[in-house]
């Protein structure tokens, strides 16, 4: 399964990417909302896991791009350190997956992902 991981703080997507990659996933990442966008279109990811605050495009356009531009119905996860609940509000009226808040624990992220991965399995 691909999963492209979008985050403009290094440290959380390098360690995203190792965990997940450790647990078998093909992992890609973009440092902001429209290389991730870019990436979005080559990669064809099965998964989008998205930071909210970021330059260029934040993580609420980067899902409008998926869910209108593009009509895509790949799983979204939005994570965020925000505190702000229209995030998440709008977030979930586009139609994300998930939502986790920052910091997130790493074990609970792989939790997550298998979840969605399963209800994606089940929903085909």
């Amino acid at each position: 399964m691909k999963i492209l991981t979008i985050d403009d703080q290094l440290l959380v997507t390098f360690s995203v990417q190792r965990i997940l990659t450790n647990r078998g996933y093909e992992v890609q990442t973009a440092s902001d909302g429209l290389e991730g966008v870019k990436v979005f279109e080559q990669f064809q990811p099965d998964l989008v896991i998205v930071d909210y605050q970021m330059p260029k495009m934040n993580g609420v356009e980067v899902v409008e791009y998926i869910r209108v531009k593009r009509k895509s119905k790949v799983p979204v996860l939005i994570m965020s350190g925000s505190t702000d609940i229209t995030i998440k509000e709008k977030g979930f009226e586009l139609g994300i997956a998930d939502y986790l808040a920052k910091p997130v624990d790493l074990n609970k992220l792989v939790t997550v992902v298998s979840s969605l991965f399963e209800r994606a399995r089940i929903a085909i």
